[in-house]
């Protein structure tokens, strides 16, 4: 498996750790399941280059696929109202004018300008999950998607279908029978991230590798970069973990930093919800981030070392699109 898919967290402030100063890196949800290990080593590198191989995750039964099913709809439906759904859509509506109002000419009724409300909601793409059929915090990340979708999907028309993709190497066919009854399309080539936009896209991508979310931002560098948002890791929380000059200005979340509109995300439910553990493992340290338009500009156009540092990534072998390892 890339080192790219590798799942990384941090703990939420206040809260004690078991070691000092260790920030939270599990080696892959399907490894970890819902174990709380902690590595105390944060490197770069491990993220950005390297292969290890997926351990098989077995199948399920039916019966199994549906109790599955059935959690990741409850969950779904818990998080409807949640302020961690609320934010990120009011984000997402805002960034890509969902609510826009265009006026144009009625060519029946002369002289007369009738409102036409352009609605097009965005491609969903779901990155580094999981399997649903291994671990907790895949199944709630599936419940969030899946509320995503509807939600972004009751906004349109039937013309103008939604569209949700998912992909992680470590999906089975169990996994992909139970997102594909939330008619997730399940993508079938390792994309490693590197996925040209031609049109608005969220991507979701909770505890990715670093060297993932640098492919999905400099396989896009430029003017698409502004048809895309990402709901993911804290960018600005790989600044406070690198210390080192040099370290920071090699890793291209930290130089994107001063063109970027970073929005924490809250966990979902309340501390004093049963299963909050569970919803704070899934989805601490989630921001979205995107990039205003004007800011963008900017960096395009002035920040040369930034636009050759986007090029080289974009055109290097490593994370290069290939078969799935699944």
């Amino acid at each position: 498996m890339e080192q790219e898919w590798q799942q990384v967290s941090r703990r939420r402030r206040g809260r004690p750790r078991n070691e000092a100063s260790c920030p939270r890196i599990a080696r892959s949800k399907t490894s970890r399941a819902d174990t709380n290990d902690n590595l105390c080593a944060f490197s770069v590198d491990q993220f950005a280059a390297g292969e290890e191989e997926v351990e098989p995750v077995p199948e399920v039964s039916t019966n199994k696929q549906m109790q599955i099913i059935g959690r990741v709809r409850s969950i779904a439906d818990v998080l409807r109202d949640s302020l961690l759904l609320q934010d990120a859509l009011r984000v997402i509506t805002d960034h890509f004018a969902l609510n826009a109002v265009n006026k144009s000419v009625d060519r029946d009724v002369e002289g007369v300008d009738t409102e036409e409300a352009t609605d097009y909601s965005p491609t969903l793409v779901g990155y580094g999950l999981g399997s649903f059929c291994a671990s907790s915090s895949a199944v709630h990340q599936l419940g969030f998607l899946v509320a995503l979708t509807e939600a972004l999907g009751g906004r349109q028309s039937e013309a103008n279908l939604h569209c949700a993709e998912i992909f992680d190497p470590a999906m089975n066919q169990s996994d992909g029978a139970i997102a594909e009854h939330f008619q997730l399309k399940v993508i079938q080539e390792n994309e490693h991230g590197r996925r040209r936009v031609a049109s608005n896209t969220v991507f979701f991508m909770p505890h990715c590798g670093i060297a993932l979310y640098q492919n999905v931002l400099a396989c896009n560098w430029g003017p698409a970069i502004k048809k895309l948002v990402i709901i993911g890791n804290s960018f600005s929380a790989y600044g406070d973990r690198l210390i080192g000059a040099k370290e920071r200005g090699e890793v291209l979340l930290v130089s994107v930093l001063p063109y970027l509109d970073e929005v924490p995300l809250p966990c979902g439910v309340a501390k004093r919800h049963d299963d909050f553990s569970r919803y704070e493992a899934a989805f601490n340290d989630l921001s979205i981030l995107r990039f205003q338009p004007t800011v963008l500009d900017r960096a395009l156009r002035d920040d040369q070392l930034l636009n050759e540092k986007m090029a080289t990534v974009a055109m290097t072998e490593t994370g290069k699109r290939g078969p799935s390892s699944k």
